[in-house]
């Protein structure tokens, strides 16, 4: 128990610095930089633009309740992996968004348009902040059919925000793959702490 409550406070700690962090670089990038470019997207180019305001941040909102209701009725939980890795998710993202500081996909809805409680929202693309957070979360829980559930809740969400213009292809990807390489990261590390100290 004591091991658990320790591992809680570093989690803790790793979110509140990587939160810090990331919040930090876009507040630089916002200083440093005088615009921010739109970039072609040959994936977006294809697709129908849709717009379906408001309904992205209320679906995010929806699958964190939900999430929080089916993680906390899970008997064997670890709250200190989860947030030291979200904490790690959002200190890797902040220094993408400050090496790479770009602006809405070139055919987005006015930027004025969109609610949105996320600060610096004109240059916060890549990776996708919010496909990493709900795939990390899902990638926690044991029960496999909701592990599968809330993934495909989490990519359907990501194809969405592709539709309405709120991200292009690559932050989709990337934030994809960021997320699961974090995920296999404290995964291994998880395992390597079970079988102990390796003997000569």
């Amino acid at each position: 128990m004591v091991i658990r409550r320790k591992r809680v406070w570093i989690g803790l700690l790793s979110l509140g610095l990587g939160v810090g962090w990331h919040m930090a670089a876009l507040a630089i990038a916002e200083r440093s930089v005088e615009s921010y470019p739109s970039i072609d997207d040959v994936i977006l180019r294809v697709l129908p633009r849709i717009e379906l305001f408001g309904i992205g941040e209320t679906a995010f909102f929806a699958y964190l309740l939900l999430f929080a209701v089916l993680y906390f009725r899970q008997q064997d939980r670890d709250c200190g992996r989860l947030l030291a890795s979200l904490g790690l998710f959002y200190a890797l993202r902040g220094f993408f968004l400050l090496l790479l500081p770009i602006g809405p996909p070139l055919d987005a809805f006015d930027p004025g348009d969109r609610l949105t409680i996320y600060p610096y929202a004109s240059h916060a693309y890549f990776p996708g902040g919010h496909i990493g957070i709900m795939l990390l979360m899902a990638w926690v829980l044991r029960r496999r059919p909701l592990r599968i559930g809330l993934t495909m809740f989490a990519l359907l969400f990501g194809f969405g925000s592709m539709l309405t213009r709120a991200h292009y292809t690559a932050d989709i990807l990337g934030g994809v793959l960021l997320a699961y390489a974090i995920h296999r990261l404290l995964e291994k590390r998880e395992s390597d702490e079970q079988r102990g100290p390796r003997t000569p």
